[in-house]
């Protein structure tokens, strides 16, 4: 694979990561697969060892998006293992309520 190759191919995977994280971010969970099997095509086809220097760019986006993915989906984990908490609680309130009223009914 050439150089001009090569750094096109990197320039497409940080557009992936970009994308990739749009997705996220839209919670368009539907786009993902298309574009990690896109990516693993590219990744498979470079060739091994370091990459050109040219590509340093490229790779600095990808990063950068990769560490933005990794950012929102430990926030909406966060989020939602708040909601998880507030559920929790309120089936339990809920329960006792229930047992509550099941021991007055035989009263």
């Amino acid at each position: 694979m050439s150089v001009t190759i090569g750094i096109e191919a990197y320039e497409r995977l940080a557009d992936i990561a970009e994308t990739e994280l749009a997705a996220c971010q839209g919670e368009r969970v539907e786009d993902l697969p298309e574009l990690y099997a896109e990516a693993d095509r590219i990744r498979a086809a470079l060739t091994p060892g370091k990459a050109p220097a040219d590509a340093a760019p490229a790779l600095r986006r990808a990063a950068t998006a990769q560490q933005a993915i990794g950012e929102h989906l430990t926030a909406r984990l966060a989020e939602r293992s708040t909601e998880i908490g507030y559920l929790q609680r309120a089936r339990d309130a809920a329960r006792a309520y229930a047992t509550t009223a099941d021991a007055r009914a035989r009263a």
